[in-house]
């Protein structure tokens, strides 16, 4: 008697493990060919990234200027206050409130130099002065508020703790209008931890010290304006970075340089000239 047996059923389980060992290759091709695509992106990423610091880093040096201090010349007027209303084209409804967002920078920089007294050669002795709580650069668009900045202990290290969409003061620093020097830091940008730009367009100050233009900082602790001129711009590695102090009133403006990279420090320091 002959035996019949059947293999239907053996057939379909043998098909099965064919297309099922072949996706599983597929996906395992697949896999391979995502995790080498993605390699190559960061490798390429990682490159990009290091040549645009190399680069930026080579720049650096066209940050650094220096400018002659001269006497200060007499201010006055106010042209925001001659500003016509109507008709209409002579100044736009959003700088109604506000007439000194519509001119341009270098008018609204000798309208706020209006009414400061210039200091004579041999200074004056100013202590016992508030902190500043406002600070302003008006070439180039910096109005901000001043923070006092804590000491943030970490055990092992201790460190000024990071400005907060404000300027920084170092509190142990000397007081804006004080004798000794004045640190103040700002964010160029963060746009990882939020914490503003307050800074960004400091950047600007070293070209225009080259073209000897004037760039006055103004500070104010709600009694008393101060007035300081920039004259130097330097840049260190962060790592260089030392909080010194001189005899004289000066001011030192810091913000991280370059974009992107952030591990050198752009330093713009003045000398106070004159107080209302």
């Amino acid at each position: 008697m002959l035996r019949v047996v059947s293999v239907e059923g053996g057939g379909m389980e043998a098909g099965y493990d064919y297309l099922h060992g072949r996706l599983q290759r597929r996906i395992i091709n697949f896999t391979g060919v995502f995790f080498l695509a993605a390699g190559l992106l960061l490798l390429a990423s990682g490159g990009a990234y290091y040549g645009y610091s190399a680069n930026a880093k080579s720049n650096l040096d066209d940050l650094a200027a220096v400018f002659e201090p001269r006497t200060v010349s007499s201010i006055t007027g106010s042209t925001a206050s001659n500003v016509s209303l109507f008709p209409g084209k002579a100044v736009t409804a959003d700088a109604w409130g506000d007439p000194f967002v519509y001119e341009p920078a270098y008018i609204r920089q000798q309208s706020l130099l209006d009414g400061f007294s210039p200091i004579g050669e041999s200074g004056v002795a100013i202590s016992n002065i508030r902190p500043s709580t406002r600070i302003l650069v008006p070439v180039i668009g910096v109005d901000s508020t001043i923070t006092e900045l804590s000491i943030l202990d970490f055990g092992n290290s201790r460190a000024y703790e990071s400005p907060d969409n404000t300027v920084g003061h170092i509190p142990e620093s000397a007081n804006a209008g004080e004798a000794g020097t004045s640190w103040f830091f700002g964010h160029t940008e963060s746009p990882i931890s939020r914490e503003g730009s307050v800074f960004f367009n400091l950047q600007k100050v070293p070209e225009k010290l080259h073209n000897g233009e004037d760039v006055f900082i103004i500070t104010d602790n709600g009694e008393n304006q101060f007035l300081y001129r920039a004259t130097t711009s330097q840049v260190v590695h962060q790592d260089d970075l030392n909080l010194d102090a001189t005899p004289g009133a000066d001011i030192n403006l810091v913000s991280s340089v370059p974009r992107f990279v952030y591990d050198h420090r752009l330093v713009v320091s003045g000398v106070l000239i004159a107080l209302r």
